[in-house]
């Protein structure tokens, strides 16, 4: 079924994809000296002018989730650079350019192969795309004699790192970063009911190439929950099944979905074709093309914007296709070679090593964003790279890229930091997983200076009623009353004892 999404509609489907974020007041706590019980908690810090690093567990392994971002920011900046943009072009093959104006016929005819080179920018939209390909129409272009090529040779093997979880594949936030990128590789959809009991039916806009159907049936608020979830089946060719309950009380409004998208080349092709037809060039198919080709003219390109940009977004708002698509383009630059998330991991440790002498030892990296709960750092080794960013500052600017709590990003409304003295005083990135809540910056001590910390806290686990409560926001996390504790404590500039 597709029918129009309106303005209201796709708002209300971004803030539930956490594409965008609204004021909302602060579920904070208060600090406990008593860790959450069962937990696995590794701390790191410094505190200003002793140049030693306190903590406990300091030396043992830990899921870093998306503080791994971390890594990928600094080793992008250190390589990469902040001017740094990541490019998609448009080409054509030679001998199709002329003192740079396209060969084309009086009747508009351009006898060419036209190429499109992806590369994985994970802001690119279907807007910029427009304007992409609409560089033909400004040459007089109204055919293409000859195919448009996709050109996807910038990455290679599997759109996915080890580890993912499969339950998470349809969801917008475990977006793989492929070549092809077009509206974060992400579609929003609404599914409406009549009323408790009745099948809910997908709500589509005309724009968006997938296919949804449904089966998932309208419940009272109160019963859902526990067993009786949505769930989405994700098939090829961008095909979505949703099943199981959807809330039926959601304000008089459809429910949102936000879909990740399962086949980014078929996505590509998709909207290719669509565009086309939108700005009247007829063509002789698209085609995706999986290694680069030579002799090609380009005659557009579109521009991200600058890597710092990209960086601060993806440490804002931890995005994990920006901070995958980051780490592959180091790869692909370090090697010369299509950029694999095996390669992308021992680049960034290969820059850290050898152009800022930072060795991570045994430390075990899978991706760029942290999603894959393979990754393991130990508290010590993640606090290197921070005391490493706060000596370097003038050089790096990544100090002002980092989330701030009760300002900015995923610190905007953390419960454990939302209060004073903490607020306006931890600038850091959170890492978040299930079962594994993290923290790692800095905290701006009372005396005005910045400490380095890293906090893990892995092995997180509740009572079913309390983690119901803490899963629709209702209550803060219970493990952020120990994470204030000690944050408070580095804060004052106390030397806490061994084992806290």
């Amino acid at each position: 079924m597709k029918s129009r999404i309106t303005l209201k509609h796709l708002f209300t489907a971004l803030l539930a994809a956490g594409m965008i974020t609204v004021c909302s007041p602060a579920l904070a706590i208060k600090a406990s000296s008593e860790p959450l019980e069962g937990a696995h908690i590794g701390v790191a810090y410094m505190l200003p002018g002793t140049g030693e690093v306190y903590g406990t567990r300091m030396d043992e392994y830990f899921h870093p989730a998306s503080t791994q971002k971390i890594v990928t920011a600094l080793a992008a900046m250190l390589y990469l650079g902040p001017d740094y943009t990541l490019n998609t072009t448009l080409s054509v093959t030679s001998p199709a350019v002329t003192d740079g104006r396209l060969n084309v016929t009086e009747d508009g005819t351009l006898n060419a192969n036209v190429v499109v080179h992806f590369t994985g920018d994970p802001s690119f939209t279907a807007a910029a795309y427009t304007r992409l390909l609409k560089t033909l129409s400004t040459h007089g272009v109204k055919k293409i004699n000859g195919k448009v090529l996709l050109d996807v040779s910038r990455f290679g093997g599997p759109d996915r790192a080890n580890g993912w979880s499969w339950n998470d594949i349809p969801v917008c936030f475990t977006v793989p970063a492929t070549p092809i990128v077009i509206n974060r590789n992400c579609a929003y959809a609404e599914l409406t009911h009549h009323g408790v009991g009745t099948v809910s039916e997908p709500l589509i806009s005309s724009r968006v190439p997938i296919s949804i159907t449904s089966d998932a049936v309208a419940v009272a608020n109160r019963d859902y929950g526990g067993d009786c979830e949505l769930q989405t089946l994700l098939y090829i060719d961008n095909r979505y099944h949703v099943t199981g309950c959807v809330p039926a009380e959601n304000k008089g409004r459809p429910w949102p979905l936000s879909l990740s998208v399962s086949d980014s080349e078929r996505w590509g092709v998709d909207w290719t074709e669509q565009l086309l037809e939108d700005l009247k060039l007829k063509h002789n198919g698209v085609a995706v093309i999986h290694q680069g080709l030579n002799d090609l003219t380009e005659i557009a390109v579109i521009k991200s914007e600058p890597l710092k940009e990209l960086i601060t977004y993806m440490l804002y708002r931890s995005n994990n296709l920006y901070a995958d698509a980051i780490a592959k383009n180091i790869a692909a630059e370090y090697y010369a070679v299509p950029a694999t998330y095996a390669r992308a991991a021992r680049a960034m440790r290969a820059i850290l090593n050898r152009y800022a002498d930072l060795d991570l030892g045994n430390a075990y990296i899978v991706d760029g964003s942290g999603l894959s709960p393979h990754n393991l750092i130990t508290p010590r080794q993640l606090l290197t790279l921070l005391s490493y960013i706060a000596a370097h500052d003038k050089e790096l600017g990544l100090l002002e890229c980092f989330p701030v709590s009760g300002e900015s990003g995923t610190l905007h409304w953390r419960g454990s930091t939302v209060n004073a003295p903490l607020k306006h005083n931890v600038i850091a990135k959170t890492g978040t997983l299930q079962n594994i809540s993290n923290l790692a910056g800095f905290v701006r001590t009372d005396n005005w200076k910045l400490a380095p910390f890293v906090m893990f806290t892995n092995a997180i686990t509740y009572p079913e009623r309390t983690r119901d409560l803490v899963r629709f926001h209702r209550i803060a996390s219970p493990h952020y009353a120990y994470e204030r504790y000690v944050l408070e404590n580095i804060y004052a500039r106390r030397v806490m004892g061994r084992d806290f």
